[in-house]
């Protein structure tokens, strides 16, 4: 049974495993590539992105199953760069579905004493603990999500469905 203090975490994270599948809708290979200027990250950085983030996520609830596979795309802030290969849209979905039920489960199964432990660093939350972590990168989905349902509008002449 899930814990009450993470309750509020954990409908946002359920509900943005809907809403990143619905974002991503009807977006093409050739648009998740583009850019809308050299300031902007494209659509499949931003969901190689988000998918990084959840990887994190599961390494924080103690649940990581392997190395982060997105590691070396992301270490070190590493931003955007057009001579990186990313995965496309079809397989960043395929990814999604597996991570987001290992979110679920970690979820399920993560205990107080887990969410008061010491992080590793500190989050601009500014809480030190696994527990601020991982609401910082609830927050990082989040804001990432966002942009990529703006492009999907951008390129399909569609708004991201809730439902």
């Amino acid at each position: 049974m899930m814990i009450q203090s993470i309750t509020g975490l954990a409908n946002i994270l359920k509900l943005n495993d809907r809403l990143f599948i619905n974002a991503l809708e009807n977006i093409t290979n050739e648009q998740a590539k583009e850019r809308l200027s050299e300031h902007n990250n494209p659509v499949n950085w931003l969901a190689n992105h988000i998918l990084w983030g959840r990887y994190e996520m599961l390494d924080l609830l103690g649940k990581a199953r392997e190395k982060n596979p997105y590691k070396e795309l992301f270490e070190n802030f590493k931003p955007y760069d057009e001579d990186t290969v990313l995965n496309q849209i079809e397989y960043i979905k395929e990814e999604w579905s597996k991570v987001a039920l290992l979110i679920s489960d970690a979820l399920e199964t993560v205990t107080e004493e887990r969410l008061a432990e010491e992080a590793k660093s500190v989050t601009p939350i500014g809480i030190p603990t696994i527990f601020g972590s991982l609401s910082f990168f609830v927050w990082h989905e989040s804001y990432h999500l966002g942009q990529v349902a703006l492009l999907k509008k951008h390129y399909t002449a569609e708004p991201m469905k809730f439902f």
